[in-house]
């Protein structure tokens, strides 16, 4: 893995064991995923980290996806285990992205993980005029980060800007223009999610051939925040669900069980 794009979350004790690639949110990090951790010894995680922050803050972010396309597949190796591709908010969408281009060199991931994501046909190519300015505005709307950090002299630069990258990113996205792909999906979706509502979570269905199963969480857009080691192991339960004994189905988070209801 290239260490300048991957940081690693946690460390598999097993080469067997599950690689997950998770990408994370828009203006977002690696460091989003430091909840993570947990699963030390059980999965290893490789968070991406974007350029335009974080270590690699000096360099110009991406706003296109053919660019995106263009350095994701030489980013890193394939594992010899499992490989799970996931994202949160927009880094679900970035996840379908590499899904599609892994199965265009005819690799196929284990599964995808879409955490309170708007689904793929959300994204239909169209110009909106992203600037800073409008980037800013977007970041009080949503609530999601503190005025304190918005109203400081770094602030354009450290949280603004990549979110700008990451706004004019995901305008360059078309859905349509993506194919369903052949991996199944786990699709996470917070009840309580102002954001994303439960209607674009079932809308992932679609975008696969294989199954597709929904968890219901709460903790609003940004759930995974709040996740602990049960929390993280729950959305495992299903994770390691593979193959014939599949099915279709919703999957409630309540403490410590999973359980399907379809």
């Amino acid at each position: 893995m290239n260490p300048e794009v991957w940081q690693r979350i946690s460390s598999a004790t097993t080469s067997c064991c599950s690689t997950v690639l998770i990408f994370p949110p828009t203006g977002a990090g690696a460091p989003a995923f430091q909840s993570m951790s947990v699963l030390e010894g059980d999965t290893t995680v490789w968070g991406y980290c974007p350029p335009g922050r974080g270590q690699r803050l000096l360099e110009p972010g991406i706003r296109t996806i053919g660019e995106f396309v263009s350095k994701f597949r030489s980013s890193f190796e394939i594992p010899t285990g499992p490989l799970i591709l996931a994202g949160v908010s927009f880094g679900a969408m970035l996840s379908f992205v590499a899904a599609n281009i892994l199965e265009n060199d005819g690799i196929f991931a284990t599964r995808l993980v879409a955490l309170c994501g708007q689904s793929p046909k959300s994204y239909r190519g169209e110009r909106e005029g992203w600037n800073l300015e409008r980037a800013r505005q977007r970041m009080r709307s949503y609530g999601l980060t503190p005025k304190s950090i918005l109203n400081s002299d770094e602030s354009d630069d450290l949280f603004v800007r990549p979110t700008l990258d990451d706004l004019l990113l995901a305008e360059s996205c078309c859905g349509n223009q993506l194919k369903q792909i052949h991996v199944p999906i786990t699709c996470v979706s917070a009840i309580d999610d102002k954001i994303v509502s439960s209607e674009e979570a079932v809308q992932w269905r679609e975008a696969t051939s294989e199954t597709y199963r929904l968890i219901e969480v709460t903790g609003g857009h940004y759930a995974h925040e709040g996740f602990g080691r049960r929390e993280w192991l729950n959305v495992g339960k299903v994770l390691r669900v593979t193959g014939g004994s599949e099915r279709d189905g919703t999957w409630n988070v309540h403490g410590s069980v999973c359980v399907a209801t379809d």
